[in-house]
């Protein structure tokens, strides 16, 4: 796996830097969220059942916070709709190489070599999610 070295992100939890040796040659399904956004709230069942699903087969779902609450107040947030998938926050240049984004929640499918295959705008239609996921697994 090779992101965008300007695509960068640190931990929710830490602060630190998020080591992306993790995602070699894994399917990334990025979820941009907001704990402020009741659309986010919606999507975040379908999102951990696909986490559920798919991390087995290797596909990684990261959960990208783009709200400015405490980060307490975050990992709770995401703990109370069963999030277990890591939960970042974007690097200075991230946001740049993903857009256009038009909504939030919003979610990228990325290849294996970091390139966006899909996008997916809210509301999440799960069965376009799965069966992009599916192709490219």
């Amino acid at each position: 796996m090779q992101l965008p070295p300007e695509m960068t992100f640190s931990d929710l939890a830490s602060g630190q830097p998020f080591d992306p040796s993790a995602l070699r040659g894994k399917l990334i399904l990025l979820n941009l969220w907001a704990a402020w956004s009741p659309a986010t709230a919606k999507e975040l069942p379908e999102l951990a059942s696909l986490d559920e699903k798919y991390s087995s087969q290797g596909l990684i779902l990261i959960g990208v916070c783009l709200d400015d609450a405490p980060a307490a107040s975050l990992l709770i947030f995401a703990e109370r709709h069963g999030i277990r998938y890591p939960l970042v926050l974007p690097g200075p240049k991230t946001l740049d190489l993903i857009e256009p984004m038009e909504t939030i929640p919003y979610t990228v499918l990325l290849d294996t070599q970091g390139k966006i295959l899909a996008r997916f705008r809210s509301p999440l239609k799960p069965n376009d999610v799965r069966t992009a996921i599916e192709k490219n697994l």
